[in-house]
């Protein structure tokens, strides 16, 4: 699984809503978003196992009028754009059509590459014409798209991915600075914070200088000392909760998923044997600001 996947699928499941208004509005005000159904990812595939058959997200949405009927929203999320998205999004498409029977909506979602925004892409086909049907998805390209316009959305989700964005005329500092505010300053429910907050913080590194620029824009109280706290005492918190047992390794585990993808044997056997919840909760504190599990020393 690559490092974004974990952190992408959270934060999609949390704001699967802000999510169709930011790509398909259209669609998005014909469904009750207040009650989507995540279902079972796994499909079975005729190729060779290469070919993949575990979709990243998958998620049956009511329509308004008649919520007896659905429309099922798949979302593969890539790192980079590939040329080859389209007929991978067909294979899918075939293979949820076997297991559901409502209409599919595909939508690949590039961190890296591909053309700016959102855009209807057709798959191109062997042979075109009457009655020979083309493949349709969406896809969202947003690297090239302008975070500032995003961060004047008034969806949240547009917050997070701003900071994958075009950050001109602006500065990477100053545009860090602005999603952390935006989210800081919106009635969101702490888990909703943290989801947010852990995305910005993967994908919008700063510099030492930008750190130096960054820290002499923010306003400590509602910038990034605020928000790093909110990322830290959140598993702190877990970790007290869990007390000495091995549940508080699994949260130690379960952040370094979080932030690196899956943790090598080796690591997981390391922690795994600390006793210690005060080294545990260092830890913690390390791993939310580490920029690579290399960097820990667990290993």
């Amino acid at each position: 699984m690559a490092p974004h996947d974990p952190l992408f699928k959270r934060l999609l499941r949390v704001f699967f809503a802000d999510f169709l208004r930011l790509v398909a509005p259209t669609v998005a005000e014909r469904l009750d978003l207040s009650a989507p159904v995540f279902l079972d990812k796994e499909f079975p595939s005729p190729g060779p196992p290469e070919q993949g058959r575990i979709v990243d997200l998958l998620a049956r949405v009511p329509l308004r009028a008649d919520r007896s009927k659905a429309l099922l929203v798949h979302v593969e999320i890539e790192a980079q754009a590939r040329k080859s998205m389209g007929k991978r999004l067909r294979n899918y498409h075939r293979l949820i059509q076997t297991s559901h029977h409502e209409q599919i909506l595909s939508i690949a979602l590039y961190l890296r590459g591909g053309k700016r925004g959102v855009r209807e892409e057709v798959l191109e086909e062997d042979l075109v014409g009457p009655g020979l049907s083309a493949f349709r998805f969406l896809a969202f390209g947003l690297e090239k798209c302008s975070a500032r316009e995003y961060l004047a959305r008034p969806e949240p989700l547009a917050w997070a991915l701003a900071s994958i964005m075009d950050p001109r005329p602006w500065g990477r500092a100053r545009l860090k600075l602005g999603c952390l505010q935006r989210i800081h300053e919106a009635p969101l429910k702490e888990a909703e914070h943290i989801e947010l907050v852990k995305c910005i913080e993967t994908y919008l590194q700063l510099t030492p200088q930008e750190a130096e620029e960054f820290a002499w824009l923010g306003t400590p109280e509602r910038s990034v000392k605020t928000m790093n706290l909110l990322y830290i005492e959140t598993w702190e918190d877990k970790m007290i909760l869990k007390g000495k047992g091995l549940g508080a390794q699994h949260v130690l585990l379960g952040l370094l998923e979080d932030r690196f993808g899956p943790v090598p044997d080796e690591v997981r056997v390391r922690i795994e044997k600390i006793r210690s919840v005060d080294r545990l909760t260092r830890l913690v504190q390390k791993a939310a600001k580490a920029k690579s599990l290399k960097s820990l020393r667990l290993g």
